[in-house]
């Protein structure tokens, strides 16, 4: 055991400084980036197939990670074409424009009808799916201890948190296919749950890695300072998220009519941004922060408003002159985009132009789309890397606790969101009594949800694990007989 922790750390400080592929000495050479622009256009003709083809048993994200497979299959065949993956430019990069561009697009009045059971499975679900995967995989190895080596409980915490991060974007794209939208339930919650997920399960991450330590005693002390930390990252990266959310909005309402489309549309990406980085210099949850900014920037500065209405009255227009009108400002329909805003800022009507309110979307999900099909061809490159080693016992464990955990959670605070929901019903209609049936309860979508078997059933399976689980294991730090931590 001893010589295998030296040979990691080995490892870990040639991977760090020494390994060319991430020092950063050719991360931009022609023929590497010429890889990378070739792996994600075979993605894109991968993905184009599979839904031209109604391909069902491959979703789009399982066939971007073949992509990768082959790809560094063939890579192991080319001379000075070597790669390794960078959790850094992974969280900091590509990860950011995936989740505002979720956070826009979520239906606003859906999540706000549905927000009791997306909170309870998205902050305390995650909790409790951490402890019971981490119990189990602890339980498990300490039961096979003749062929792995049992897992601490601290480890055991760490991948239960790291684990918990769920990615339902096949499962999303296959409800797209049944004619499924963001306004019906199921689709909702899958949505509103992996968009605030995400966040809980990354800050969950970073206060347990701090238990990595030999000479810390974990007391009542140490835990509740970690209760603390918890708290104050979550409410200090919302806090952020949303002040930069607000401070957006004064900007393009005291801009309104003075920008043109395009710049607009620039602005409003990076505006988009900022509490990323903001949260992520501080060491706070900079995916909690691009979640709330998103939230405010969708609901002020581009509005509520029906766009559709605003889409069929330029639509007679040239291509000339609405490419002149997007950079210049001039031509095309202007429809009084120029005026000055004399409305409240704050307000649900919005602050952009027509032009740039109708082409905002788009850009956010074409920096979405890139971004999340880069990150499945990555995830491919790396799967089989010499770097990892592999063990059939604890991968079967780990699978096990991960499954099982999910399937414990589900049904349990699926039972308290419709505890909460009859609850929150019965307040506002003394009619329905306590004692009346689930079958009685109104159907109307404004009222509330009952979350039924066959729905915890598919949330079970929209449960599944992506790309940043993996990134986060690259942020584990590695054990250092010196300093006792890690």
């Amino acid at each position: 055991v001893e010589a295998r922790t030296c040979c990691a750390s080995i490892l870990s400080v040639f991977h760090e400084h020494c390994d060319p592929t991430t020092t950063g000495v050719e991360d931009y050479s022609d023929r590497r980036l010429l890889v990378v622009v070739f792996v994600i256009t075979v993605c894109g003709m991968v993905k184009s197939l599979i839904r031209h083809l109604g391909i069902r048993w491959l979703p789009e994200a399982g066939g971007c990670i073949l992509v990768g497979v082959f790809g560094y299959l063939i890579m192991q065949h080319m001379p000075h074409v070597q790669f390794a993956f960078d959790g850094d430019m992974f969280l900091r990069i590509m990860v950011p424009p995936i989740v505002f561009e979720a956070a826009v697009k979520i239906n606003k009045s859906a999540f706000r009808r549905h927000v009791i059971p997306i909170c309870i499975f998205a902050i305390v679900g995650t909790l409790a799916s951490t402890a019971f995967t981490a119990f189990i995989l602890h339980k498990g190895s300490e039961l096979l201890g003749r062929y792995v080596s049992t897992i601490p409980v601290r480890e055991s915490l760490i991948f239960g948190a790291l684990i918990s991060s769920i990615d339902p974007i096949a499962v999303l794209s296959i409800l797209n296919t049944m004619g499924m939208n963001d306004t019906d339930t199921i689709y909702v919650l899958i949505f509103g749950e992996s968009l605030l997920n995400d966040g809980v399960a990354i800050v969950l991450f970073q206060t347990l890695v701090h238990f990595l330590d030999e000479s810390l005693v974990i007391d009542s002390d140490v835990v509740l300072d970690a209760f603390m930390h918890f708290v104050v990252v979550a409410l200090g990266s919302v806090t952020v998220g949303a002040l930069s959310g607000a401070c957006a909005t004064v900007y393009f309402a005291l801009m309104h009519g003075i920008s043109t489309p395009m710049v607009e549309v620039i602005m409003f990406c990076c505006w988009s941004f900022i509490p990323y980085y903001i949260c992520d210099m501080v060491e706070w949850s900079g995916i909690v922060a691009i979640v709330a900014n998103g939230f405010v920037m969708d609901l002020y500065v581009i509005g509520q408003k029906h766009h559709h209405q605003q889409n069929g009255s330029s639509s007679s227009s040239g291509v000339d002159d609405e490419i002149d009108f997007l950079v210049n400002g001039t031509g095309g329909n202007n429809s009084g985009g120029r005026a000055r805003n004399n409305r409240g800022i704050f307000n649900y009507e919005g602050h952009l132009s027509p032009k740039a309110d109708s082409h905002v979307h788009f850009v956010i999900e074409i920096f979405a789309t890139l971004m999340e099909t880069a990150i499945f061809a990555y995830l491919g490159l790396f799967l089989f890397s010499p770097r990892y080693h592999w063990s059939g016992y604890l991968t079967f464990i780990s699978i096990f606790a991960t499954v099982m955990g999910r399937v414990m959670m589900i049904p349990l605070f699926s039972t308290i969101a419709n505890f909460f929901n009859r609850m929150s019903l019965s307040s506002r209609n003394p009619r329905i009594s306590s004692s009346s049936s689930v079958s009685s309860l109104p159907i109307n979508n404004n009222e509330g949800v009952h979350i039924d078997r066959r729905m915890q059933l598919v949330l079970v399976f929209a449960g599944l694990r992506g790309a940043m689980s993996f990134a986060l294991v690259e942020h584990i730090p590695m054990f250092d007989t010196t300093t006792g931590q890690g």
